[in-house]
């Protein structure tokens, strides 16, 4: 997967928009649609806040840890959920957690 389409993936997942993840990064909405689009390539410091922004790896974002998810990325999805759980379900997942803490 390249690096625009993890982007994309990121930002839909966290249901945040092109412009106000330019805004937190301090860049302009149209640099930020050229890495999404795939046309540019974000340099280094941009990289790292894009990654600090959304919560995931530089090597998440670039690919180079490829299969592997950070726990705190597992977490958020989890804790995004947790309404719509059992109680049942909550108490596994505190239970998976702070096992792995």
């Amino acid at each position: 997967m390249e690096f625009s389409e993890r982007l994309l993936l990121v930002l839909k997942d966290r249901k945040i928009t092109q412009r106000e993840l330019a805004e937190k990064i301090n860049t302009t909405e149209t640099a930020l649609s050229r890495y999404v689009n795939g046309s540019r390539k974000p340099r280094m410091d941009n990289l790292l806040k894009l990654a600090r922004a959304l919560n995931v790896s530089v090597e998440y974002l670039t690919g180079k840890e490829e299969g592997k998810v950070e726990f705190q990325e597992i977490k958020n999805v989890l804790c995004r959920n947790l309404p719509a759980m059992s109680p049942a379900q909550r108490l596994e997942l505190m239970e998976i957690l702070a096992r792995n803490k």
